[in-house]
């Protein structure tokens, strides 16, 4: 079957649906389902009951920002399943699969994936099991290794970053390390001046001193995962997880971290001054892109297609006044500067002092009756360099330079991802296409909730 023939299956709201669920534990993996299912010989899998003990209220909902929900799957239990109660079920697997009762199991597609949050409930008849988003492998931490004498796990530098602390390794020599990964460049500086002799380790992100120091050591460091797109596939290749559609322009970034991180941290950051987002979809493929105003639909909703009063607005956005913009972050601000900075480059003395530098911008929004009150925002960010933080800036401001809208919509649609542009033929929006932001399916029912941001 092919995914447009599967669509189209979809979209027949008359269409018996039965969605399988494959619950892995400890000791092996359970079929479960919401009706009687055994695959055919045929199939890859052949021959394989699902046992009809799934409930069918099993709710899925995906938003742009990274956080997914379930909600909790329900066995009927007769005493036969009574035992499944002792096993260990927390953090394995959950895959749903949605299909027709008549069809053979390799024409199912995955409609989600999760992990098992543990047994939730037991109690005559009922057996409940919460469900995670798969995302939820990101919230384990990155292990970088120890600094010596429990000084705190080693920093994971990724990408540019300015003003770091160096930790010192040995005495003899005086050796210091910058970064847990591999590194392309290293520059210890002295109360901010550059000229300090050393010899650098570039594979293990790690220095030596030739002389001693005048006041307190930080470095600027250079790693290889200097764009939003490598720093992506670095946080997925440590986590094993496959890297999907990804859409974030080439700025030139950096993220540093001395202190315990995971995964969601790293990606959560990155995409909080890019004006982006981030989740797993139903393969398991890490997805990142940048917020924008839909211009071009991905898919059309008509009225038929809306359950009866079940479209409505449900919040309103002032427009953005101004846009304060942080960039080029000093992840070791100094209250002394090297004399000679100080002298021949005061730019760069300020620049040690404070944490960050700012890229700021305001537009006019008169001809909204609360202009005075509009949002004067604020952002951090990785970015590095001034012209992409302008740049970006300009990009943010001018999405929010209009009042922005949320509508929430009952409808009787196909699966759609975050994110996707819905043109809406409805008379209370007349054709206006939004950008998805929230999802909200029952796979064994018709409708789909969204909310569309305008």
């Amino acid at each position: 079957m092919t995914d447009a023939q599967y669509e189209n299956w979809l979209a027949n709201l008359s269409a018996n649906r039965i969605l399988l669920a494959e619950l892995h534990h400890a000791g092996g993996i359970e079929y479960v389902a919401t009706g009687g299912f055994i695959s055919r010989p045929t199939d890859a899998n052949p021959n394989r009951p699902y046992i009809d003990i799934l409930s069918k209220a099993v709710d899925i909902s995906t938003r742009i920002d990274g956080v997914a929900g379930f909600g909790r799957l329900e066995l009927f239990d007769n005493g036969e399943i009574t035992d499944w109660v002792d096993r260990a079920w927390h953090g394995h697997p959950i895959i749903l699969r949605l299909g027709a009762p008549d069809w053979p199991l390799d024409d199912f597609r995955v409609l989600a994936r999760g992990r098992n949050a543990g047994l939730k409930e037991s109690r005559r008849g009922v057996i409940m099991f919460d469900m995670e988003d798969e995302s939820s492998i990101f919230d384990q931490q990155i292990d970088t290794g120890e600094l010596p004498d429990a000084s705190g796990p080693v920093p994971l530098a990724l990408g540019s970053v300015y003003n770091a602390p160096a930790y010192l390794l040995s005495t003899a020599p005086y050796a210091f390390k910058a970064s847990y990964l591999a590194v392309t460049a290293l520059t210890p500086k002295d109360n901010g001046d550059d000229t300090v002799i050393s010899t650098v380790d570039l594979a293990n992100g790690s220095f030596e001193l030739s002389a001693s120091l005048v006041g307190t050591l930080t470095v600027d460091i250079e790693e290889q995962h200097n764009t939003p797109l490598a720093v992506c596939q670095w946080v997925a290749d440590y986590y094993g997880v496959p890297l999907g559609d990804v859409d974030l322009p080439s700025y030139t970034v950096g993220l540093y971290y001395n202190s315990d991180v995971t995964g969601r941290q790293i990606l959560d950051e990155l995409c909080e001054g890019l004006g982006a987002y981030w989740y797993r979809n139903a393969l398991g493929e890490l997805v990142i892109q940048q917020h924008k105003e839909a211009l071009t639909p991905d898919l059309g909703l008509v009225v038929d297609e809306i359950e009866e009063d079940k479209i409505r607005l449900i919040d309103t956005q002032p427009p953005w006044r101004a846009l304060t913009l942080r960039y080029r972050r000093n992840y070791s601000t100094l209250s002394t500067v090297s004399g000679d900075v100080e002298q021949n480059n005061p730019s760069e003395a300020a620049r040690l002092r404070n944490e960050w530098r700012e890229s700021r911008a305001s537009q006019s929004v008169s001809y909204y009756p609360l202009a005075e009150q509009a949002e004067r925002a604020e952002r951090n960010s990785v970015i590095q360099n001034e012209a992409d933080a302008n740049t970006e800036r300009d990009r943010l401001l001018a999405l929010r330079g209009v009042r922005r809208d949320v509508w929430s919509i009952e409808a009787f649609t196909p699966p759609v991802q975050a994110g996707m542009a819905i043109a809406v033929d409805h008379p209370r929006l007349a054709g206006r296409i939004g950008r998805v932001t929230n999802v909200n399916r029952s796979p064994t029912r018709g409708t789909t909730n969204l909310e569309l941001w305008l």
